[in-house]
């Protein structure tokens, strides 16, 4: 199982959890806090950089996208948080 982060335009640097550690870690009955312990991987991005592939500790494979924001709601509800 490959991660995939999706990272904003401008980012520098990034922080995510490997989906592949906390699996292992759920069927091996960890502890919650360490399997997030294990599972964080950090670093940084080239902002001129479309994708890159990192690796988390254990040797998962986790791909970095950069994404365009998001268009706002054609239909606005209230419900609903605001980004301005």
């Amino acid at each position: 199982m490959t991660t995939t982060v999706w990272v904003s335009p401008s980012a520098t640097s990034y922080s995510c959890l490997c989906e592949s550690c906390l699996e292992h870690a759920r069927t091996a009955g960890m502890l919650f806090s360490e399997a997030l312990l294990r599972a964080s991987v950090r670093g940084s991005l080239a902002v001129e950089a479309a994708s890159a592939a990192v690796r988390c500790a254990a040797g998962h494979e986790i791909v970095l996208r950069r994404v365009e924001r998001p268009p706002g709601l054609r239909y606005p509800d209230e419900r609903q948080l605001q980004l301005r």
